[in-house]
């Protein structure tokens, strides 16, 4: 059976899965999945760790999916022209404000990538959220700039990427 009608949509969609998973792999929440006495088998990269809901992000993954509630919920589609202009404008204030390093980059390298994440995920993602409490102000605060600053590493990474 084939998926694809042609060569041009099979291109199309693998592209697709190639920014996805970028962006996933930047997630420290995509990297991990906690482990303990609650959570046998794992909590599912914090998606069985519940609280209280904002805008639609009510687990700790999804906190961290929607940049610690700052994009939570979803666009409405199709996407306008003043939609795209808020999506570039918002890309340049991020861009400004959390500058990579370029010696970082590790282009290609999606171990160190995911491992790097990873570290994140230990730091950073599990210490002060207690399940069912809402995340203090500074937790979301410091999600919010790691989130960033990982945002724009995966641009970086995928535009080198791609080249």
């Amino acid at each position: 059976m084939n998926y694809f009608p042609d060569e041009e949509n099979a291109r199309s969609f693998a592209l697709r899965l190639v920014i996805h998973y970028v962006g996933d792999i930047h997630q420290p929440l995509h990297a991990t999945t906690l482990v303990d006495s609650d959570y046998k088998n794992g909590d599912a990269g914090g998606n069985f760790e519940h609280l209280p809901s904002i805008d639609g992000a009510g687990n700790l993954h999804a906190v961290w999916d929607s940049t610690a509630y700052e994009y939570a919920g979803y666009p409405n589609l199709p996407l306008s022209s003043t939609d795209f202009s808020w999506y570039s404008t918002e890309e340049q204030t991020i861009a400004k404000a959390y500058p990579i390093d370029s010696s970082k980059l590790y282009d290609g390298d999606f171990q160190k990538w995911a491992d790097l994440s990873f570290e994140i995920s230990k730091a950073s993602v599990y210490p002060g959220v207690v399940v069912g409490e809402a995340l203090s102000a500074e937790y979301v605060a410091q999600a919010n700039s790691i989130l960033k600053t990982q945002i724009m590493y995966g641009g970086y990474r995928l535009n080198n990427l791609l080249q």
